[in-house]
């Protein structure tokens, strides 16, 4: 255990990071000067690389305000950076055919941005990617300091090859997803916070049955059917292997558990039957926004959504409910890595010292700032008694801050106390109970005695390419970490005609032919070789109790 406490102090305990921040500061009083119109206009123009970045594709930005060919902060990277970006879109809730489809063409951008280390080690696997350590080493200043301040960037970016792949940030460990619910229909039919899976079916049933927003209709239902959430209250993560007496496994019986309990859900009634259709979730937070959904799990809803919430119910309260106990436990959703990587470069990239300049001017902090919260005296200003930003108009904000994914590869905890849920604006209504319910969020979920279930995916070491085949082999029938599959979706809709115990039958089944185990063999061998050094759950919790103490009032 001495070798990851040695890491972690290396990590934390140096003044390089804020040594870091002054320096971007200072550089950053230069940028905000050097990038006035006047400067723009009479400064020489230097020869500068064309390059292609991917961005996630949300669908959110205004029709007035262009698309990700041009739009203000397409113009304002390409203004105030080192090199000329044409962004590639790709649909976020379908990020992997995208990538694929653009891999086999020989189209894929320079610099790949995706959250899913499954992802990304499948792509290395494939030789798709570009070791990185040289290019680092030559071209890059802001982030290889990074690395010399978080050694664990370097440790996380390592493949099996021992070379360098991807690039990573740092940030503060707060909670990611909610479980958000009516706490004036509970009032009003008189109901408790559910503290166990048994209440929380009782109080959807209720929400579902017993008019709770009071029109004489039948049209509310009582909780959605996110599947992943419901499997981390049983003690099924985001991936399928837990530790258990010592060793890494693969979990079936949580996930049979999480079977179990969506069934009963769709048995009673209480979600949207056509939930099968919602791929991304959009009609869940849509029923839940105009008020036909009284438990909503996923991530964070933002002003603009919180806004329609309140026009459509006037006198509708949220809260933050607890991840009910289940017989597998009490649990957590999904949390912030504070370690993680995001991007790696394309292998076919053929100016990889370009992609490293902008990689270190889109994660410098002065110009994370930028991208995170919008031009200074525009879009907010520094409070002068709490030294926070603060929001100067919120409509032309919900209107022009779109661009939160140019900002993925940030280090967002190198901005100090400006990164953490304290500093949240309060600027109007909206803000103050959003900010209420993020704090409520993290004390709720960002608990070491409530933790997440499993290894978050990036921890986890890139398998070989014929065990990540007999993954891509599966999926569509179970899935990689069980929160679809058909197998499990069929479960879940057959009623007493496919229970959930044949359902984990037959998946275990389609693994153990498929060569699964194999797959956990090489991860159970990884677990009792690297336990003590790897990036384990009590380091992320380590990490993020040292990081808050160390940062947050900076």
């Amino acid at each position: 255990m001495g070798m990851h406490k040695t890491w972690m102090g290396k990590m934390l305990l140096g003044t390089a990071a804020v040594a870091l921040v002054a320096a971007g500061c200072s550089n950053g009083e230069k940028k905000a000067a050097d990038s006035s119109p006047a400067a723009q206009e009479s400064a020489s123009p230097a020869a500068r690389a064309n390059i292609t970045v991917s961005i996630y594709d949300r669908n959110n930005i205004p029709p007035e305000e262009g698309t990700w060919d041009k739009n203000r902060w397409v113009d304002w990277v390409n203004a105030n950076g080192p090199v000329n970006v044409k962004y590639v879109p790709v649909p976020r809730s379908e990020s992997l055919p995208k990538f694929n489809a653009l891999f086999a063409t020989a189209s894929a951008p320079d610099l790949i941005l995706e959250y899913d280390s499954r992802y990304r080690n499948g792509w290395f696997s494939q030789g798709l990617l570009m070791p990185l350590d040289n290019v680092v080493e030559k071209y890059s200043t802001t982030y290889k300091e990074l690395m010399k301040q978080f050694p664990q960037l370097k440790k996380l970016g390592t493949k099996s090859d021992g070379k360098l792949y991807e690039i990573g940030r740092v940030s503060p460990l707060v909670a990611n997803h909610r479980m958000y619910i009516r706490q004036d229909w509970l009032d009003k039919l008189q109901l408790k916070m559910p503290e166990t899976t048994e209440e929380l079916l009782e109080v959807a049933k209720a929400f579902a049955t017993r008019d709770p927003d009071g029109n004489s209709k039948n049209d509310t239902f009582g909780i959605n059917m996110n599947s992943g959430f419901i499997n981390h209250m049983f003690g099924h993560g985001e991936v399928d292997w837990v530790v258990r007496d010592g060793k890494l496994v693969h979990e079936w019986e949580g996930l049979q558990a999480s079977i179990d309990f969506q069934k009963q859900l769709f048995d009673a009634g209480v979600v949207d039957k056509d939930f099968l259709t919602d791929k991304n979730g959009e009609k869940a937070k849509q029923d839940f926004l105009s008020g036909k959904l009284g438990i909503y799990m996923y991530q964070a809803i933002n002003e603009k959504d919180y806004d329609t919430f309140k026009k459509n119910s006037p006198n509708g309260v949220l809260a933050i409910a607890p991840m009910p106990k289940s017989k597998m436990g009490q649990f957590s959703p999904i949390i912030g890595s504070p370690i993680q990587m995001v991007g790696a470069i394309n292998a076919g990239a053929k100016n990889p010292e370009a992609v490293m300049k902008y990689i270190d001017f889109m994660i410098d902090p002065q110009n994370a700032k930028v991208i995170k919260y919008g031009i200074e005296g525009t879009h907010w200003r520094v409070d002068s008694a709490t030294g926070l930003p603060v929001t100067i108009d919120a409509e032309k904000n919900k209107k022009e801050l779109y661009n939160d994914d140019l900002g993925m590869m940030a280090s967002s905890l190198l901005l100090g106390k400006w990164a953490f849920t304290s500093s949240m604006p309060e600027t109007n209504e909206s803000q103050k109970a959003l900010k209420q319910l993020a704090l409520k969020a993290d004390e709720l979920y960002v608990n070491k005695e409530r933790p997440i279930p499993t290894l978050k995916p990036e921890y986890l070491p890139a398998l070989p390419e014929d065990l990540n085949l007999i993954i891509k082999n599966v999926e569509t029938q179970i899935s990689p970490n069980g929160s679809k599959g058909d197998v499990w979706l069929k479960a879940v809709v057959s009623g007493n005609s496919y229970t959930a115990e044949q359902a984990v039958k037959d998946g275990r089944d389609i693994w153990e032919k498929a060569g699964g185990k194999k797959v956990d063999e090489f991860y159970a061998k990884w677990y009792d070789e690297n336990k003590d050094t790897a990036f384990m759950l009590k380091d992320l919790y380590e990490f993020g109790e040292q990081a808050q103490k160390l940062y947050e009032n900076k």
